[in-house]
This record gives structure tokens, sequence and C-alpha cells, in this order.
């Protein structure tokens, strides 16, 4: 009996440091938490109570002796019931059932009452301290049937519950069913207790840990809490939720920096009971309940920073503020929504970003538009259309520029301004470039562009292209299987101020010059292109942006310099495009200036590749001039 006794403090010691180490952390969040906290809470005051009944039947008169057996009993009832309820929580299906989780527990409480009604008999000879009679025999029938429960629905329910918890819970059950069955054939082992305790621990080391949702650095709840928050908050339709995020993309990853992401964490914790975690990367996110006090706090966050930190450390970080959880449909689209707008605001000069109702739609139509691209480039939906290139010097149309269009699925055509921007930010860019480079190429191989007068297609290359080591050798294999000239390609440069790796951009126009393909600086007198890439890049063609061209017909700074630069690009022996060419006047006045290329809608706009081969072949063969 000793040896029991001393079995069931052990039970109880491991119970009650279980205990401590789960209520020691004020703010739990997850309500599995809650439950788990229950469990213990419960099991803990079972093993208590088993100890005061062995106590009682030794030392107490009987009636007293049977009160406290009945309580222990009671607590075996509870204990199991909540055992059964923590793993019925980790199912979604029955997390969902409030109503059925309600009448368990009623069921529970009318059948831990019902051993109080029926007789117990107590033993105490021979080191045999234990109860026996109707009273145990109804508990040890309930008991089991919630624990034989608990097993179906994790054998049943398995997939539909975290894999650590279904595991542990698993080997829980086990536990406290071989402790019971051995103190059933061997009632001078008391194991159950200690079955159950080593079952709490588990759970404990595994799943409940408040200490494991923790950042080690920061002290703050990791991200994986953070979305465990949310789908808690969506299960329980529980949407009243403000949240703060503050993008540190652009801190360094360095000792330094995770000493101010620890000192900007214990200003934020400090800041209010709000709920503090560690985002992607850098990130800091501020959880608090949608009280109306958003723009107050997001104005006390902003004048913290601005007063700097310690070491005299200023960082810049970005704001986004989610005025409400009711904004999203599930924790996945709050999840793709906070990554969207991260790496936007990451990329702008905007420090502040509200995500309403419509940044969730701008959203949504990105991410119908990346699964429009994804589609139409495995079901070969991409086409390109051509706008013809008119020779000043010889009068006729000489090549033509290949711009890209997308075939919807009901076979509307979706413009590069609607489909560009997101495939450039989804990574899509690259693949698009490819297919639109394989099409030009299948085009030359179908069709004898010279014969009409086309002396070569001209492609655009993206900023991502630009940058692949591959990009050369592979549109040297696409050639090759085409079996084409590669003079009879122009590749255009598009945005090459944006172009981090020029290094690799140089190698690339290398390899293909001197297999043969030509190159073209687009777009110039926009955005990041000047006069340093003409002088630095092996360019033979500039192209003058229509907005360039436009310029010069409407202002004088703009016609001085608009002149100054075609005679110092002629000069370094290039040649040039003028784009977005719409009237006669134009037409003439550039040609007059020694514009070599006109290109725009005064000639043709962007058409399908028959439609153009045709036009260029009637046009190139009239004996009138245009």
């Amino acid at each position: 009996m000793v040896q029991s006794m001393q079995i069931q403090f052990c039970a109880l010691i491991i119970l009650l440091l279980i205990c401590y180490y789960s209520f020691k952390r004020q703010s739990v969040i997850l309500e599995s938490m809650w439950i788990y906290r229950q469990l213990v809470l419960v099991t803990t005051l079972c093993v208590i109570a088993d100890l005061c009944s062995i106590d009682a039947i030794i030392n107490a008169p009987k009636i007293e002796a049977a009160i406290f057996c009945k309580i222990y009993l009671l607590f075996v009832i509870w204990t199991s019931y909540l055992s059964f309820n923590y793993i019925c929580y980790d199912i979604v299906k029955l997390r969902k059932q409030k109503r059925l989780r309600r009448i368990f527990f009623a069921a529970t409480f009318i059948l831990s009452i019902i051993p109080f009604m029926l007789p117990i008999y107590c033993i105490n000879k021979d080191n045999e301290v234990y109860s026996y009679g109707p009273a145990v025999i109804y508990t040890f029938i309930v008991a089991p049937l919630y624990i034989i429960g608990s097993i179906i629905m994790i054998l049943f329910f398995n997939k539909q519950m975290n894999p650590y918890r279904s595991h542990a819970a698993m080997l829980w059950m086990v536990l406290e069913t071989a402790g019971a069955t051995i103190q059933l054939f061997n009632r001078e082992l008391l194991l159950v207790s200690l079955s159950m305790a080593l079952g709490i621990t588990i759970l404990f080391a595994k799943m409940e840990n408040p200490d494991s949702g923790i950042d080690r650095n920061l002290g703050i709840y990791r991200i994986q809490m953070l979305y465990e928050y949310i789908k808690q908050l969506f299960d329980n339709n529980k949407l009243d939720q403000s949240f703060i995020i503050i993008n540190n993309e652009d801190m360094e990853k360095t000792i330094v920096s995770e000493d101010l992401l620890l000192e900007i964490s214990n200003y934020l914790k400090k800041l209010s009971n709000d709920k503090v975690f560690r985002g992607i990367s850098n990130d800091l996110i501020v959880a608090f309940p949608d009280d109306g006090t958003l723009d107050k706090k997001m104005i006390e966050i902003k004048k913290r920073f601005e007063a700097g930190w310690s070491d005299n450390q200023f960082p810049n970080p970005h704001f986004i503020s989610v005025p409400s959880l009711k904004l999203f449909k599930n924790i996945a689209e709050f999840g793709m929504a906070y990554r969207y707008y991260s790496n936007i605001v990451s990329e702008s000069h905007d420090d502040f970003f509200v995500i309403d109702k419509e940044a969730i739609l701008n959203m949504e139509n990105y991410r119908s538009m990346q699964n429009e691209i994804k589609a139409a480039l495995s079901e070969e939906r991409f086409e390109i259309f051509l706008q013809p290139i008119y020779s000043v010097q010889e009068q006729k149309f000489v090549s033509a520029e290949a711009l890209v269009r997308l075939r919807s699925s009901d076979g509307s055509i979706i413009m590069p301004n609607k489909f560009i921007p997101i495939a450039e930010m989804s990574g899509q860019i690259e693949q698009i470039g490819e297919k639109v480079f394989e099409l030009v190429c299948k085009l030359i191989h179908d069709h004898d562009i010279t014969s009409i007068g086309l002396q070569y297609i001209e492609v655009n290359l993206s900023v991502v292209q630009c940058e692949n080591p591959d990009l050369a050798p592979k549109f040297f294999r696409i050639m090759h299987r085409y079996g084409i000239d590669a003079k009879k390609i122009n590749l255009e440069i598009t945005e090459s101020g944006a172009i981090k790796q020029n290094d690799i951009l140089l190698e690339n126009m290398e390899y293909l010059r001197k297999y043969g393909c030509s190159f073209s600086l687009d777009d110039f007198g926009t955005g990041e292109s000047n006069l340093n890439y003409i002088l630095n890049m092996p360019v033979d063609i500039v192209k003058f942006d229509r907005t360039m061209v436009n310029a010069y017909f409407k202002s004088e700074k703009a016609r001085i310099m608009f002149e100054a630069v075609t005679e110092m690009i002629k000069r370094l022996g290039m040649q040039i495009v003028a784009e977005g060419v719409e009237e006669q006047p134009q037409l003439e006045k550039l040609s007059r200036l020694g514009i070599d290329y006109i290109q725009g809608y005064y000639f043709s706009k962007p058409i399908p590749v028959s439609e153009c081969l045709d036009f260029v072949r009637r046009n190139n063969s009239s004996t009138s001039k245009i």
C-alpha cells in the first residue's frame, strides 16, 4: 500500500507541475488550451480525491469514507468526459457542433451525480485498500465508454485532427487503458492516476505547452499562433477583431536588428493587453478587439517609431491596417491578403495602407487573373498580335513588333495591361515571355516573312528574363528547334533601369548577338531609361516612347531635347524608332528630322498575325508610297 501511495504522490507532483506551467502564462489565446487546462485541473483534483479516499478508507468512519470514494468517482467520470471533449474539439466537424457539445456536458453532469445515489463499500485489509459495489461498477462502465469513444473518434476522424495531437491523444488513451487494466487485476498497484498524469504530460510536451508558441528571441507569439488564433475566431464567429501589421521588410536580419525588434516588441506588449505576434520575416502584428481604437493606436505606434529607438535607430516600416476580420471569408483569405499586401507595401513609397473592401476586391481580381494566366499557359491560350514598323528610308514596312494577348476561356481578348502587371508580381512573366518567343519563332518558321519585305520581328524581354542566366541558352534551343535564322529576331529590353543584375543581362546580350540576334532599347524617354543605357549596352535600335514623341509636338523644351538626343544617337551609329505616331504631319516632321522607323496607329494598330502579314504584303507590293 505504501508503494501505491508513493505512485499516487508521484502522479500528483507531475500534475501540479503541469498545472503551474499551464496556468503561469496569463494571456492564453487558443480555446484548445482552455479545454486542456480544465482537463489538467480536473485530473489533478481526481488524483487528490483518490488519495483522500484511500486515507478516508483507512482512517475515517465508513460513511465519511463512502462520501470521499464517491467524490473520487465523480472526478473519474469528469476526467473521462473532458478527455473526450478535448479530442472532439480538434475534430473540425464536431468543434462547430456547439449544441451537441452542450448536450454531452449536460449528460455528463447527470451521469456524475448517479454514483451518489448508489451504494458503495470499502475494503481495508491485507495491504488492499479499495472501494467496490454498484457505484464503482457504474463508474467503471461509464468512464471507459468515454475512453472508447475517444479512441473511435481518433481512428475515424484522424484526417481532421492535428496529426501531432491525434498521435499524442492515442498514446494517452493507451496509457490510461493499460493503467486501468493492470489495476483491475492487481488492486495493490494503483496505476490509473499515474497513467493519467503521464498522458497529460505527453499532451503538454507535444501540443499544449504555452511557451511552444512563443518566439524565443522576442517573447511574443509566433506566426503559427496567429493563424491558430484567427482560425478559432472564425470557428466561433467572433470576428470583431482588428490588426495592425508593422512591415519591417527593409530591416536586415542581423543581431542588431533582432535587438531592435526585441525593443519594439516589448513596447507593443506594454502598450495594452493586446496580443503581439511575429509575422513573416521581421513583421510584427498587433491584434486587439474592434472597439474603435484602431486609428488612435496606429497614430500612437507611428509616433513612437518617429521618436526613434535605442542606439539612435530610426527604422521606417510600412504599416498595414486591418479594421476587421469581417472583411474576410475565411482564414485562408486573411493569410493571402497579409502576404499579398505585405509584398506590395514593401515595394511602395507609401508607409501606410488599409486593407478594406476595395483592397480585398483588388486581391480577388489578382487571384482570378493569376488562375487565368495559369490556365492559359497550360491550355495554349496565349497568342501574338503584330504591329508593323515602317522604314522612312526604304518607304515600306521592314519589321513588326510582337505583342502578347491572352485569349480568355470565353474567346474574348484580354489586353496586356490587365495581366502583365499581375504576371510580374506572381512570377509568371518569365513563362509568358518564353511562350511569346516560341510563338514568334513558330511564326517565322511557318511564314516566309522575307518574301513580303519583313527583315525581323521584335520581341519584348521582361526584367525577370533579362536577369535569368539561362535566357540565352534557352532562346538558342528554341531557335534551333524551329530552325530559324537569329537575324530575323530583334529583342527589346524594357525598363532597363529596373534590372539589378546588369552583368547577367550583358552576358545574355553578347551570347545572343554572336548568334545573330539584334537588340533594341524600348520605351526610351520614360521610367528609368536614360542615356547611360545607350552608352553601356550593345543595342542597335533605340525606341522613343509615345509620350516622348507626343511631347515633341507640344513643348518647345521637349522639341529641343528630342532633336539633341536624336542627333547624338545617330552619331553613335544607332537607329531610331518613333512609337505612337498617329497623324500624317507627325510622320512627315519625324521623317525630315532623320528618324529611321515609324510605328503607330497611323499605319496600323496591333492586329492578328494573318491580318498583319496580309497588310504588309499588300502595302509593300503597292507601287504608291505611303
